[in-house]
């Protein structure tokens, strides 16, 4: 039998810091910046050593 999940690598979800909108689902060692079509607002979204961080581009 073949275990999916264990072959899966983690997925986090990064949310946009204003309206609380699902920006992207990716894996350890996403460092970049994503328009929220919502809002408007550029974020950057660091996910590193299981942590998600989001905040605004500077």
């Amino acid at each position: 039998m073949n275990d999916k999940k264990s072959s899966e690598k983690q997925l986090y979800y990064a949310c946009c810091p204003y309206c609380k909108t699902i920006l992207i689902q990716a894996q350890n060692g996403m460092d970049g910046y994503i328009k929220c079509l919502k809002c408007d607002n550029y974020i950057h979204i660091i996910i590193r050593n299981d942590t998600v961080t989001t905040k605004t581009k500077s």
